[in-house]
């Protein structure tokens, strides 16, 4: 009898693990989530459907972008982690999700290096100071003495405690000596409406979102927080340039999974990004959208992602911002 159990057991593991094989070769055999954990028209909802596009052309099933948003992208995370590791069901990442709530919140409830699995990375983005039309202020220069005449007077909008709208809002007053009144939103676009309604005064928005503002007049957009100016804002001034010297961050997007999705099918869904982010025809529509590719595989995306939980663990710490 116990001859019998043992072979029961054995044959039964070896139908799993073929099973299982089998299951992965098919992949995928039916409709793929792909999970924003933010609200509809934001930075990480227009990459989810750009991505989404792509993936589904190459993989021949549909890829569903299911927007989830609340918490900080905690609601969305937490459904993504709670579903079967199949494959079927993916997150589109970001920094201001992932990593920096994490370092700043002391309950957050997951662990960055222990809950969920960077894939593949797929674009960046940075933050842009912009004010309502009927706000004085017209350059960089100008706003911050505005504002330093109004201490914590100046309704700024910002897309999730830990974010990096947020953090790059809070780097940009430690480095002016400036105070606002924070309002936060789930979704950058949100914080984009009420700034066109004139409810906020400013807000640090996304490149993305501001990319579909810029013939928009109702707005001024005073400043860049890149190193760079970007080229669907050539005329807009770095912070740099607008004398504000260390406003200089910028945001990556990238696919995770849970940890229990098997390796062959991690590195399958890897080289599908990758493959879709070093298109030309995909990376002008991110350009278009105001973010910028960034295709890396498989390896080189867990070496960015630890080099990017280092490196924001280190400013986090040093400019005093965790639990602020």
């Amino acid at each position: 009898m116990c001859r019998l159990a043992t072979l029961v057991v054995a044959l039964t593991a070896v139908l799993s693990a073929a099973t299982t094989a089998s299951a992965q070769d098919n992949y995928p055999s039916h409709p793929i989530t792909l999970i924003a954990p933010f609200a509809a028209g934001g930075s990480v909802d227009l990459v989810s459907r750009i991505l989404a596009e792509g993936l589904t052309a190459r993989l021949g099933q549909p890829v569903i972008v299911d927007n989830k948003p609340g918490g900080n992208g905690i609601i969305g995370i937490r459904e993504a982690l709670r579903a079967k590791p199949d494959g079927y069901t993916l997150l589109l990442g970001s920094v201001g999700a992932n990593i920096t709530p994490s370092l700043m919140q002391p309950n957050f409830p997951f662990d960055p290096l222990r809950d969920y699995v960077p894939l593949a990375m797929v674009a960046e983005w940075t933050a842009i100071l912009v004010v309502k039309k009927d706000l004085p202020p017209n350059t960089l220069q100008e706003f911050i003495a505005y504002a330093r005449a109004r201490p914590g007077k100046i309704n700024f909008g910002a897309t999730g405690y830990g974010g990096l709208a947020h953090l790059v809002g809070e780097v940009f007053m430690q480095q002016t000596g400036i105070s606002v009144q924070y309002v936060q939103y789930k979704g950058g676009s949100q914080g984009a409406v009420d700034l066109l309604g004139g409810t906020i005064d400013a807000q640090m928005m996304s490149s993305a979102v501001a990319a579909g503002q810029v013939d928009n007049t109702r707005l001024k957009i005073l400043a860049v927080a890149n190193k760079h100016r970007l080229s669907i804002l050539p005329n807009v001034p770095t912070m740099e340039e607008g004398g504000v010297a260390g406003v200089n961050q910028t945001a990556w997007q990238g696919v995770f999974s849970a940890p229990g999705v098997p390796q062959p099918l991690r590195e399958r869904i890897a080289r599908e990004v990758f493959a879709i982010t070093s298109d030309p025809a995909y990376q002008q529509k991110l350009r278009q959208s105001g973010f910028e590719p960034l295709p890396l595989d498989g390896a080189a995306t867990e070496r960015m992602y630890l080099e990017e939980l280092r490196q924001w663990t280190a400013l986090i710490k040093e400019r005093g911002l965790a639990g602020r």
